[in-house]
């Protein structure tokens, strides 16, 4: 492990990683939805223009993007209407981070991670969870309404496009919202035989990596930085 701290501040993590995302517009049904597929947290030496094909060094997953958005803010997500469009569609633009994903960030100095991928049980960018669960019931009862989540069936090609099968280890914290379970079935299925790491709270749940109190938040990193330890090399 490299000699660091896990509770650096959010201005020391800026300094260290950057952030991009990649946005686009799904079409189910006529109805249109903002989404974001990918996330990436990475070293400031690492170009911008490398990023998509630079190996990750840990996989996180999530349960949703939030409210994250692209920087600028006047970007104008493309519009998808076939999900086979989406990864000839990807575009990595600077994202500002959150406090979810300085926790993130905290775990890769302490490992000396130069690279996070992140995805997300949902695609959807709706920060508020009740309204998130609200329209993941209202697409599951849509012709392929799942096409919001990347580990769906039909997504399978691009989900083998960019997470590739490789050693490094995932991270899942997707939250206890139980509404989730299928969701997280359907992931946690592709995942097999993959190296998982995460704060477990049920079946199929795993703690959120940013908790509301401060003292979780801490806990939430060593209990991580713990497992990562362990994982045989």
């Amino acid at each position: 492990m490299v000699a660091d701290t896990p509770f650096l501040k959010a201005a020391q993590l800026k300094e260290r990683f950057a952030v991009y995302g990649t946005f686009y517009q799904l079409v189910i049904e006529g109805e249109e939805h903002s989404c974001r597929s990918l996330l990436e947290l990475v070293s400031h030496h690492i170009p911008a223009s490398q990023v998509k094909d630079h190996p990750p060094d840990l996989w996180v997953i999530m349960m949703n993007p939030g409210s994250s958005h692209p920087w600028p803010v006047s970007y104008a997500p493309p519009r998808v209407e076939r999900v086979n469009q989406i990864l000839s569609h990807l575009q990595w633009l600077p994202t500002r981070p959150d406090n979810t994903q300085y926790q993130i960030m905290r775990v890769m100095a302490v490992r000396g991670y130069q690279h996070a991928r992140v995805m997300n049980l949902s695609d959807l960018r709706e920060p508020k969870s009740n309204l998130l669960m609200e329209k993941i019931a209202h697409l599951a009862g849509k012709p392929h309404g799942g096409v919001h989540s990347i580990f769906c069936g039909e997504r399978l090609p691009e989900l083998q496009a960019v997470m590739p099968p490789e050693s490094a280890p995932v991270l899942v914290g997707w939250g206890r919202h139980a509404a989730l379970l299928p969701l997280a079935r359907q992931c946690l299925q592709r995942l097999q035989g993959r190296r998982l790491v995460g704060v477990a709270v049920g079946e199929g749940l795993y703690a959120h990596p940013s908790p509301m109190l401060q003292r979780l938040k801490d806990q939430w990193v060593v209990d991580l930085l713990a497992q990562l330890s362990d994982l045989p090399s």
